[in-house]
Protein backbone atom coordinates (compact mmCIF):
# COMPACT_ATOMS: atom_id res chain seq x y z
CA UNK A 1 0.00 0.00 0.00
CA UNK A 2 1.21 3.37 -0.85
CA UNK A 3 0.37 6.55 0.84
CA UNK A 4 0.68 10.17 -1.64
CA UNK A 5 3.70 12.07 -0.37
CA UNK A 6 2.23 15.80 1.06
CA UNK A 7 3.71 18.81 2.21
CA UNK A 8 3.96 19.23 6.15
CA UNK A 9 0.12 20.43 7.40
CA UNK A 10 -1.38 19.52 3.44
CA UNK A 11 -4.29 17.13 3.77
CA UNK A 12 -4.25 13.89 0.75
CA UNK A 13 -5.85 14.84 -1.92
CA UNK A 14 -5.80 18.55 -1.82
CA UNK A 15 -4.03 20.89 -3.61
CA UNK A 16 -3.19 24.68 -3.13
CA UNK A 17 -2.33 25.14 -6.90
CA UNK A 18 -5.07 23.43 -8.31
CA UNK A 19 -6.68 25.68 -10.48
CA UNK A 20 -4.79 28.28 -10.94
CA UNK A 21 -3.38 29.93 -13.80
CA UNK A 22 -0.30 32.10 -13.14
CA UNK A 23 -1.05 35.72 -13.65
CA UNK A 24 2.16 37.27 -14.78
CA UNK A 25 2.52 39.14 -11.12
CA UNK A 26 4.12 36.32 -9.45
CA UNK A 27 7.08 37.84 -7.10
CA UNK A 28 10.64 36.18 -7.58
CA UNK A 29 9.39 34.23 -10.70
CA UNK A 30 11.33 35.30 -14.27
CA UNK A 31 10.42 34.30 -17.69
CA UNK A 32 12.83 32.66 -19.43
CA UNK A 33 14.48 35.56 -21.53
CA UNK A 34 16.33 36.26 -24.70
CA UNK A 35 19.65 34.91 -23.57
CA UNK A 36 18.27 31.84 -22.53
CA UNK A 37 16.60 31.69 -26.32
CA UNK A 38 20.32 32.82 -27.81
CA UNK A 39 22.15 29.96 -25.64
CA UNK A 40 19.93 27.24 -27.07
CA UNK A 41 20.32 29.13 -30.95
CA UNK A 42 23.89 28.84 -30.25
CA UNK A 43 23.63 25.34 -29.28
CA UNK A 44 21.74 24.65 -32.08
CA UNK A 45 24.14 26.27 -34.48
CA UNK A 46 27.48 23.94 -33.37
CA UNK A 47 25.40 20.85 -34.81
CA UNK A 48 25.47 17.35 -33.93
CA UNK A 49 28.37 16.79 -31.89
CA UNK A 50 29.15 13.56 -34.24
CA UNK A 51 29.24 15.69 -37.14
CA UNK A 52 32.02 17.99 -35.47
CA UNK A 53 34.20 14.93 -34.87
CA UNK A 54 34.43 13.56 -37.66
CA UNK A 55 37.24 15.42 -39.38
CA UNK A 56 39.42 14.53 -36.12
CA UNK A 57 38.16 10.56 -36.60
CA UNK A 58 39.52 11.09 -39.83
CA UNK A 59 42.97 12.11 -38.85
CA UNK A 60 43.05 9.92 -36.50
CA UNK A 61 42.13 6.64 -38.42
CA UNK A 62 44.67 7.84 -41.10
CA UNK A 63 47.75 8.11 -38.27
CA UNK A 64 48.56 11.57 -38.08
CA UNK A 65 47.40 12.16 -34.87
CA UNK A 66 47.79 9.94 -31.79
CA UNK A 67 44.70 8.95 -29.68
CA UNK A 68 46.40 11.52 -26.62
CA UNK A 69 46.46 14.68 -29.39
CA UNK A 70 42.96 13.51 -30.36
CA UNK A 71 41.65 13.75 -26.52
CA UNK A 72 43.56 17.26 -26.36
CA UNK A 73 41.58 18.44 -29.05
CA UNK A 74 38.49 17.20 -27.67
CA UNK A 75 39.17 18.76 -24.26
CA UNK A 76 40.45 22.19 -26.32
CA UNK A 77 36.49 22.07 -28.10
CA UNK A 78 34.75 21.59 -24.78
CA UNK A 79 36.60 24.32 -23.17
CA UNK A 80 36.38 26.57 -25.69
CA UNK A 81 32.26 26.66 -25.31
CA UNK A 82 32.72 27.17 -21.69
CA UNK A 83 34.44 30.30 -22.31
CA UNK A 84 32.06 32.44 -20.52
CA UNK A 85 32.86 30.56 -16.87
CA UNK A 86 35.24 32.32 -14.53
CA UNK A 87 38.59 31.07 -15.04
CA UNK A 88 38.30 29.06 -11.35
CA UNK A 89 35.13 27.56 -12.77
CA UNK A 90 36.94 26.53 -16.09
CA UNK A 91 39.97 25.27 -14.24
CA UNK A 92 37.99 23.14 -12.43
CA UNK A 93 35.47 21.86 -15.50
CA UNK A 94 38.69 21.48 -16.75
CA UNK A 95 40.18 18.81 -14.19
CA UNK A 96 36.88 17.28 -13.91
CA UNK A 97 37.02 16.26 -17.57
CA UNK A 98 40.64 15.07 -17.95
CA UNK A 99 39.52 12.95 -14.54
CA UNK A 100 36.59 11.42 -16.17
CA UNK A 101 38.19 10.68 -19.43
CA UNK A 102 41.56 8.94 -18.18
CA UNK A 103 39.29 7.11 -16.11
CA UNK A 104 36.66 6.23 -18.80
CA UNK A 105 36.93 2.11 -19.20
CA UNK A 106 35.22 2.96 -22.82
CA UNK A 107 37.63 5.26 -23.74
CA UNK A 108 40.87 3.96 -22.38
CA UNK A 109 39.99 -0.20 -24.59
CA UNK A 110 39.76 2.60 -27.36
CA UNK A 111 43.24 3.88 -26.49
CA UNK A 112 44.85 0.31 -26.30
CA UNK A 113 43.04 -0.90 -29.83
CA UNK A 114 44.29 2.09 -31.39
CA UNK A 115 47.59 1.91 -30.34
CA UNK A 116 47.87 -2.12 -31.03
CA UNK A 117 46.69 -0.66 -34.58
CA UNK A 118 49.14 1.87 -35.06
CA UNK A 119 52.06 -0.14 -33.91
CA UNK A 120 50.93 -2.91 -36.26
CA UNK A 121 50.89 -0.48 -39.29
Amino acid sequence: MSTPIKPPGATPGTSDAAGVEPTGEESGVERAGGSFRAALDDARAVGTPAASVGPLEAELRAGRITPEAAIERLVDRALASASGLPESRRAALEAQLRDALAADPTLIALRKDLERASSKA
